[in-house]
């Protein structure tokens, strides 16, 4: 059974201090956010594959680049992908291959 899990605050995103081992702040939805222990944050995104029905995992960048109401959109961009079969991962992938042959492209001509 899953537990509850209260949505995170910036507040307590900010007030997160670095410990001895890296932990993890949940937000809910399999979104959460790691605090290692040189201080650096970490969003990620835990989800089982579509089509493998294996654990999968997915970083949307750190804090504070990436914002909480930016993590939490790509969280359910990626929710919905996974909701129409499609591996969030590998449709990452996807968009930064395709990004780098325009670009590709675009030098050679």
């Amino acid at each position: 059974m899953a537990r509850k899990t209260h949505p995170l605050t910036d507040t307590q995103i900010k007030a997160a201090k670095p410990r001895d081992k890296d932990y993890s702040l949940f937000d809910g939805g399999g979104m959460y956010l790691l605090v290692k222990s040189n201080n650096s944050k970490i969003w990620r995104f835990k989800y089982t594959r579509p089509y493998a029905k294996k654990g999968a995992l997915i970083s949307f960048g750190s804090y504070p680049e990436v914002s909480l109401q930016q993590a939490r959109k790509q969280r359910d961009e990626a929710r919905g992908l996974i909701k129409q079969g499609v591996d969030p991962q590998e449709h990452k992938t996807e968009q930064e291959q395709r990004k780098h042959d325009e670009i590709t492209i675009t030098l050679k001509r």
